[in-house]
Parts: structure tokens; sequence; C-alpha cells
């Protein structure tokens, strides 16, 4: 059987995010590499394919990754009893850590799976996957080189994953027909001014920036601002500024700190003060996502509590950058996942530098629902508008050379 996808791919340090064809999955991104596959499920193919991507197990084989062999993906591993490993915020780049490869080709080859047993109401033996996608490195990582060289790791050569559905397999062979790697913040652009139809957005994510500042306003407000970007993620901060579409290239930069630290650091506190189970940092997201969780408001507290340098940095860095762009900013946007539990600290002081004279610029803080989607939702907008043309244009370009 041959599929072809569309990917929008935000590979977080915490969770990935993939819109494909215009339907949202999202997994932690991690993996674990077990010896074997766990209990083969004798079930029938339609009791099992509905639950897949909570059971991803794949062997992978790929010339862009240090060595294949058998995987379990997202949440699979972070409940198998084999160490997830997950990028390290202090010291890998994206663009050279396997992770990001492993992931989106063990997350896509599950997705085909998926997709042609809904398609012909059983599994195949083979897929064929043509892939075109939109993915992002965080801005102190981006340039044209690293962007050049992660578009190639997933575009040369072939890719094949296995994908096992209780006691049968399903061999996906997967072909990056065109890879765009973009600068985080770029696709937010896409987010905060238009809806995925092209129209202005106008929703709830103004909500609380239009009962601040007594306004109704829409997408097309934040059209020609200047705008400094907070994206907290796990392990980096990006906080380029940008002109409408545009980046202020003397502010594309970020700095490697992020709501990972403080997790990190949280972990101590929990073994010492909760319980001395060790959770991974996945677990402890867990524990913060799911309200009902034993350890919820145990881990909630214990990052709280550990994130104060973090938002110093943050904060800190901030007020460098505004100083530095001679206080010619029009709003600071506060998004990505870290932005959730960093707001109780962070906002009080975003505003109150906002509001100085000298600056007096406005502050818009993603709402929760939002916030961590707002790279994936973007680069979905910008694969469904600018991608085709570029596509043609770099590919015609290369046929040439």
């Amino acid at each position: 059987m041959k599929l072809n996808f569309k990917v929008a791919n935000d590979n977080g340090n915490s969770e990935q995010a993939l819109i494909v064809d215009g339907n949202l999955y999202r997994q932690p991104n991690t993996y674990a590499m077990p010896e074997k596959t766990s209990f083969e499920d004798n079930s029938e193919p339609e009791l099992l394919v509905p639950n897949l991507l909570n059971e991803l197990a794949v062997d992978i084989q790929s010339d862009s990754i240090a060595f294949g062999g058998l995987f379990f993906i997202g949440r699979k591993a972070i409940k198998s009893k084999y160490t997830a490993h997950t990028m390290s915020v202090d010291s890998e780049k994206k663009y050279e850590s396997d992770l990001p490869i492993i992931n989106t080709l063990g997350n896509l080859s599950g997705i085909a799976v998926k997709r042609a047993f809904e398609k012909s109401g059983k599994l195949p033996k083979e897929i064929s996957l043509q892939v075109d996608m939109a993915t992002a490195l965080p801005v102190n990582q981006w340039s044209r080189k690293t962007a050049g060289e992660f578009a190639e790791r997933f575009m040369n050569g072939l890719h094949t994953a296995i994908v096992y559905v209780g006691h049968k397999k399903v061999r996906v062979s997967i072909a990056f027909t065109f890879v765009k790697v973009i600068p985080e913040g770029t696709p937010v652009l896409f987010t905060l001014i238009e809806d995925q139809d092209g129209n202005y957005r106008n929703d709830d994510i103004f909500d609380e920036f239009n009962k601040e500042y007594d306004k109704k306003v829409d997408g097309e407000y934040f059209q020609n601002k200047r705008i400094k970007h907070v994206d907290i993620g796990d392990g980096t901060s990006d906080t380029p500024l940008t002109i409408g579409y545009e980046y202020d290239r003397d502010f594309v930069n970020g700095i490697p700190t992020g709501i990972g630290h403080s997790i990190n650091k949280a972990i101590d506190l929990f073994n010492s003060q909760v319980s001395d189970i060790n959770p991974s940092r996945q677990q402890l997201i867990d524990y913060v996502k799911d309200k009902e969780h034993k350890y919820h408001n145990d881990a909630v507290r214990l990052i709280k509590q550990s994130m104060r340098s973090e938002v110093k940095a943050i904060y800190d860095h901030i007020v460098d950058e505004v100083k530095k762009a001679s206080y010619e900013v029009n709003v600071i946007c506060v998004y990505g996942g870290g932005s959730i539990l960093m707001k109780e600290q962070l906002y009080p002081l975003l505003k109150k530098l906002c509001d100085k004279p000298e600056l007096q610029a406005e502050l818009l803080w993603i709402p929760e629902k939002y916030a961590p989607l707002m790279n994936v939702e973007g680069l979905n907008i910008f694969l469904n508008t600018v991608f085709p043309q570029l596509k043609e244009k770099e590919l015609a370009a290369n046929n040439k050379a």
C-alpha cells in the first residue's frame, strides 16, 4: 500500500507534536531500547490498532542514526521497565541528536499502519510512505547550515520501520520527498495572526489580553507589531524579535534555560521529600499533566519551588534584550509548555517591565490550552501556505545543480 503524508513536526525536548494531514498526534518525546518485544498479544488487529500509538514498538533501520534496532516509542517507553531516553537539556543539539529521527520515524510508521488499517480494514504486509515535512530548530541552534544538515538526515536515503501489532508485523518504507527546517518562533507568527483557514485569528486566545488592555483584537492587530517572543521549552527558551512575519536579524537568539532544568532539580526534591521511586523527567511531567494523579500536587509544588533561578534567568535575559532593542518593542508574547508553570512567578515581573514608561509595551501570555501547540499549529499553516512554493523552488534548484 502507498501513502502520502503532509507533516508538521514540532520535535520538542519534552513532547513531540505532529499534525499529519490535519490530524494532531502528541507523544512524550522519549524512547527505550528493549532486547525484545513485549508479550505477543494474539488479539485481532481491529482490537489492537486503535491503541497502537500507546503501545508503539518499532524496529527501525536508517543510515541517519548511530544504530538501529527495536525501540519502544513515547508512552510505551515510559511505562516499560527499560530506561527511557530523552533529549539532554544541557548538552545535546537537536540537529545532531538521533532522538528526533528515531521518534519521527517511529510515530509516522505507527500512524501509517493506523491509516492503512482504517482505509482497508486489514493490515497490509508493507506500506510505502512518502512524506513532505515542515519542522523547526531552536533559534540558538538554527542556521542555514544546521537546518540543511537536519533536513538531509531525513531526506537522504530510505528509512525502514517494522511496526509490531500484537503477533503481526508491518514493514513501512519511509521516504522524505522534501523537508524544510525553520527557526522556532517563525511558526508562532502564523499561529498568532492566522487561523488554519488563512483568516485573521479571532478566538479566545486573546481573551486575557483583551481584558487586561480593554480591547477587542484579532490576529490582524499583531501583524505589524514588534514582538519579543518568549518561547519557554524544556531545555531552551527562544526569544527572537519579530516585525510582522520577519525576524530582526540582530535579535534572533535564545538562552539554554527552560523548565527541564527546574524539573531535574524537582526530581531530587521529590526523591528526598515524597518518594524514592526516582521518576524520570517525563514521568514527573505526566504527574503535572494528570490532575487526578496522587503525585500531581507534589510535582507542581516542587517544580515551582525549583524554578526560581530559571525564572530569574529568563527575566534578566528579556530585560537585557529589550534594552539592546532601545525599548522598541510593542508586545512581549509568552508561550511554550514551560510558560504554564512559570506564569505565577514570571507574569508579574514581565508585566511590570512592560509598564515601564521607557517601554510601554503590552504583555500577551498565551493561555494554557494553546501554549504548548503554538509551534506545531504554525508549522501546519506554513506547510499549507508557504511550503509548496519553497519545495518547488528548492527541488528545481537542486535538479539544476
